[in-house]
């Protein structure tokens, strides 16, 4: 029988705290709760991400993003799980239950995910929308440069605000109007209303990139020879000038 998870979920490192309240079916995958979090913290699925428990260590919960390229799984930890394939009631099942989503390798904005109520659906009741509560604050703009750019983000603004500056340095172009305070409810649960829609697009997306590097397979990299590598820095070494003999001592 499905249930209703009420979560919450806060970026961590940031002060006062960027978080979202949200209600979600706990028969979602991984992977559609991906988009629910994309959509809650205005990310544009352009980056890598994993949910985790523990430190994603062998025996301990990982999934992420699905392979793509030929070869993408030879770079995965071997117990990484396909988020398509495992549902939330497979980890999240009672309150304080917790888990880590990261999005953004390069940026690492790292997530805290942890169950507040688990609410049963009664026999036959249809399962429900993903509907966001309640949270504070915008989430940081894309590609900032981690916690370190997002700070300098706002520090920029308060100048700007103050009329310290009158325009933003160029990395922060077409930032001029935002607003860290800003968390438009109504727009997320706009968006949480064609959650189907998003996840059934992104899966043709998928479907079509997997396809095309299976038929377009990338050139094999050249196989490392360490002995030739050895060689080549034999054969240099030897090429230097070499130094002069010391002096012979004078005999007395």
């Amino acid at each position: 029988m499905a249930n209703v998870l009420h979560l919450k979920i806060a970026l961590r490192y940031i002060k006062p705290p960027i978080w979202r309240r949200v209600e979600v079916p706990d028969t979602l995958t991984f992977w559609e709760f991906h988009f629910v979090l994309q959509i809650l913290f205005d990310w544009q699925n352009s980056h890598l991400f994993e949910f985790r428990q523990g430190r994603g260590s062998i025996n301990e919960f990982l999934t992420g993003s699905p392979a793509v390229l030929p070869g993408d799984e030879d770079n995965m930890p071997e117990w990484q799980l396909d988020p398509r394939q495992v549902a939330l009631d497979e980890i999240l099942r009672k309150p304080k239950d917790k888990v880590a989503y990261v999005y953004d390798f390069g940026d690492y904005w790292e997530h805290d995910i942890v169950v507040e109520k688990v609410l049963p659906l009664a026999e036959g009741h249809p399962t429900p929308a993903v509907r966001c509560l309640a949270g504070k604050r915008a989430a940081p703009p894309e590609d900032l440069g981690g916690f370190p750019g997002y700070e300098q983000l706002l520090e920029v603004l308060a100048e700007k605000a103050a009329g310290k500056r009158k325009r933003l340095p160029s990395e922060y172009a077409g930032l001029g109007k935002f607003d860290p305070e800003e968390f438009p409810l109504a727009d997320y649960n706009h968006d949480l209303c064609i959650l189907r829609q998003i996840v059934a697009a992104e899966d043709e997306m998928l479907t079509n990139y997997v396809q095309h590097f299976a038929a377009n397979p990338p050139p094999p990299r050249p196989a490392f020879d360490m002995e030739a590598l050895l060689a080549a820095m034999t054969a240099s070494l030897n090429a230097l000038p070499q130094p002069p003999p010391p002096p012979k001592k004078p005999k007395r």
